[in-house]
């Protein structure tokens, strides 16, 4: 039976699970931790063949050689949350980032494309269109 498919979406919040994750990271482990927190199952092969996926893991695990535990110090529940949401926040903004600057190569290379195609007016890809020009 074929995995289901990764939406863009689950893709993006389990790249953040990895860039937050913390301890032994192992394909078992993060195939679990997908099934427990964001509710359907999926293989490993599944999570392979998704580049961004793959290569957050490779990337955290490869920080993760190596890393010592962390101190423990006394803290509050809400001080944990807090922590935890920036953590979160600035994953989500890591992979954002990447994300923006893959769209951003896609859109130079299509425009680099189109300028090698003859006769094209390049400034009439670019221009509004009219819905934007009537709604601001």
């Amino acid at each position: 039976m074929a995995a289901p498919k990764v939406s863009a979406q689950q893709q993006r919040k389990i790249e953040i699970m990895l860039a937050k994750w913390v301890g032994k990271l192992t394909w078992e482990a993060l195939v679990a931790k997908v099934e427990l927190d964001l509710g359907f199952k999926t293989t490993r092969q599944t999570l392979c063949t998704y580049t961004g996926i793959n290569t957050s893991y490779k990337s955290r695990k490869a920080q993760l050689r190596g890393a010592t535990p962390s101190l423990y110090t006394k803290i509050t529940a809400s001080e944990v949350r807090m922590v935890e949401q920036i953590e979160h926040l600035k994953a989500e903004v890591e992979v954002l980032k990447r994300n923006n600057a893959e769209q951003l190569r896609m859109i130079e290379r299509m425009l680099s494309n189109a300028s090698a195609i003859p006769n094209l007016d390049l400034y009439a890809l670019v221009k509004k269109r009219p819905e934007e020009i009537h709604n601001g």
